[in-house]
């Protein structure tokens, strides 16, 4: 007993939907918070490349404009709107180009995040409880085994992408010897391109080790949301009922349609048999007026031990019981309960109940 506990306990089973969206409904997302630092560390360089030189032209004119202005300072009477008027100046002529600037790095992060988990609010994870407002709680995490192998993590990180940068360095080795006996101007230049391709190596390593980071936050989640074979049947009988009890109601169902079934046995005009396998009970009122009577309608049918049954109604009620090998087989197999007989079946039916009729009033039990 022991050996089948224990691999109920393994979780074998892929998360169920419903599980998945419990997870997610808690803030249980795969979510790789390095990702969106090394998207928004890249955006911030790339944004510095393309727009940096138009944002210090900008600043640049701004302060030229203020020092060239300064001798005119000493005859100007400052008043509150006066300054006003100069901040909002000096403002409106940056102000653009620092939106321009920080605009992308939202849209980025946004992206970077959303991305990841896509659109949604976890409602159970922005609910107030009392274990989050432990301090000791926090410390727990933070000296558990998860956070001393994220610090190694860290730190393995820091290596490599420091060892990345210097063997980057080491490559421009040439360039950063011979910026000593450069000029002021193209030993600034020299300057920048090593650090260029430094920090280009640097962002390239820390987008490695982000989407590594990712691939692993996404493994890590979808491996602690398995289940086990128990809580997988727990599940099901949870959202889809109990396959027992499901069961026992199709059980009753097919019970309650059989009892249903053999109180229109009496009013059957004839149970047609093969004589033992089969037996069809038609209901035909030739006393209704000819617009309502239609075909002659099956009322009952089965096999086995249900068509025996409808026999046995069928001698108690006094219901004739016409032996018919073909007939019956076909009856069943073409009709089900409450369909009318189809027409090509109407002149072999229509013989069956000519022979009724003509019956005398003792009405014989006929292939019982």
């Amino acid at each position: 007993m022991g050996i089948f506990d224990e691999d109920d306990g393994e979780k074998t089973e892929e998360a169920t939907p419903r599980k998945r969206q419990e997870a997610r409904e808690k803030g249980q997302v795969p979510i790789s918070n390095e990702l969106i630092a090394a998207l928004t560390l890249i955006g911030w360089f790339a944004t510095f490349l393309i727009a940096g030189g138009s944002l210090f032209e900008g600043f640049g004119g701004l302060i030229a404009g203020t020092l060239e202005g300064m001798p005119e300072l000493a005859s100007v009477e400052f008043t509150p709107e006066l300054i006003a008027n100069e901040l909002g100046r000096a403002l409106g002529s940056i102000g653009w180009s620092v939106i321009g600037l920080i605009a992308p790095l939202f849209a980025l992060t946004a992206f970077a995040g959303y991305g990841q988990i896509g659109l949604g609010l976890a409602t159970k994870a922005l609910e107030l409880k009392p274990e989050k407002l432990n301090p000791l709680s926090g410390m727990e995490k933070l000296f558990s085994l998860r956070g001393l192998v994220r610090t190694l993590l860290s730190l393995a990180k820091l290596a490599v992408i420091f060892i990345t940068v210097a063997l980057t360095a080491w490559s421009d080795f040439s360039k950063v010897v011979a910026i000593e006996s450069l000029d002021l101007g193209p030993a600034l230049v020299a300057i920048g391109q090593v650090v260029l391709h430094c920090t280009s190596a640097a962002l390239v390593a820390i987008l490695v080790l982000a989407l590594a980071d990712m691939a692993f936050q996404r493994y890590q989640h979808h491996k602690e949301l398995r289940m086990t074979k128990k809580e997988v049947k727990e599940e099901m009988r949870s959202s889809e009922g109990d396959p027992q009890v499901k069961a026992r109601i199709r059980r009753m169902q097919r019970e309650m349609a059989s009892r249903r079934m053999m109180s229109d046995v009496p009013k059957a005009t004839v149970v047609i048999t093969n004589p033992t396998h089969y037996a069809v009970a038609l209901q035909y009122d030739r006393e209704a007026p000819p617009e309502r009577r239609g075909a002659p309608k099956v009322v009952a049918k089965g096999v086995d031990a249900v068509a025996q049954r409808i026999k046995e109604v069928a001698r108690e009620a006094s219901v004739t019981i016409y032996e018919d090998v073909p007939l019956a087989r076909a009856l069943h197999a073409r009709c089900e309960i409450g369909d009318e007989v189809p027409a090509e079946l109407y002149q072999a039916v229509a013989e069956v109940l000519a022979y009724v009729y003509g019956l005398e009033k003792g009405r014989p039990v006929v292939g019982a």
